[in-house]
């Protein structure tokens, strides 16, 4: 058999004979293939993709807006919000979205503040045993620069959960006991922590609530519950109701909540509770693609409705 002879090059080969050409020559095709893909991919791309949107899904690829009729548009001008964003409401009349932190821009004839903030969305990052989270916090009160008294730095599940009972007509009863648990349970009166207007004291409240671990065993501290509807029936207050989502623009909330505001609602609107049912039912969307996520009811969608049905 042959054997094979491996030539090397005493030499390296000069930079025109490489199988590309020369260095410079390789550099220059490198910059127009460059040039050639960013035009492709960069303007060429995205504005067919636009076009075809704008073309087939013109409602969608302009974000979904709502007019105050309830119907879809793509005119900025015309839109009083979308449904594919959370918008706060607090008035009596309206079914609430989640609690956020991004509901502080200006009123609209929907409600106080109008749409929900995006610079100031995101969720808490605290954990399930978090005492902030659970009981909230509060700024103390300061001298320097200025006289400040104490405020409510964040508000917490117990004093949401206090508020969203009263807001919907819910019975429940305030306690105090020691912190270690022991001894007998007091009941304390809500008029102890409103105003003279009947305005809940959030401050108060908050300071009122259990702080472990800084708690000592004989400090007294304020419980909440039970829950219950009108007829004494027990309640358990759906988590989406006193929490905000991981963006804080979730624009629905679940089904279990929207049912405990319909008494609320008809009340304040002089409608019938069924009726008031047959249009959350209407505005709850399903699962994506009927297994993806849980139903949620489109807060702006609904009340939206609520005023075309007057």
């Amino acid at each position: 058999m042959a054997k094979s002879t491996i030539v090397v090059p005493l030499t390296n080969p000069h930079p025109n004979d490489l199988p590309g050409g020369s260095l410079l020559r390789q550099i220059w095709a490198a910059i127009a293939v460059t040039i050639v893909l960013g035009i492709i991919c960069c303007a060429i791309y995205p504005f067919v993709i636009w076009r075809i949107a704008q073309w087939v899904f013109p409602i969608q690829a302009n974000g979904s807006l709502l007019k105050k009729d309830g119907t879809y548009t793509s005119d900025d001008s015309q839109a009083v919000g979308s449904a594919l964003i959370g918008q706060q409401f607090t008035a009596a009349q309206y079914f609430h979205p989640r609690p956020s932190a991004a509901n502080n821009s200006a009123g609209t004839s929907f409600s106080s503040t109008a749409g929900y903030d995006p610079t100031s969305s995101g969720g808490t990052n605290f954990g399930p045993l978090s005492d902030k989270l659970i009981n909230g916090a509060t700024n103390p009160a300061t001298t320097q620069p200025t006289t400040q008294p104490e405020s409510l730095n964040f508000d917490g599940v117990r004093l949401r959960t206090i508020h969203y009972a009263m807001d919907n007509g819910l019975s429940f009863k305030l306690y105090s006991q020691r912190a270690d648990g022991t001894g007998d349970k007091v009941e304390v009166p809500i008029k102890k922590y409103e105003d003279a207007q009947g305005n809940l004291q959030d401050v108060n409240l908050v300071d009122a609530f259990p702080h472990p671990p800084t708690d000592t065993p004989d400090r007294m501290v304020l419980t909440a519950g039970p829950f219950t509807d009108s007829s004494g029936n027990p309640v358990l207050i759906p988590g989406d109701a006193v929490t905000s989502s991981g963006s804080g623009l979730d624009p629905h909330i679940s089904p279990a909540n929207a049912a405990l505001q319909v008494s609320r609602v008809a009340a304040a609107r002089k409608m019938s509770p069924d009726k008031v049912k047959a249009l959350v039912q209407k505005y709850t969307d399903g699962p994506d693609l009927g297994i993806l996520g849980d139903p949620g009811v489109n807060v702006l969608r609904l009340n939206i409705a609520l005023d075309q049905a007057k």
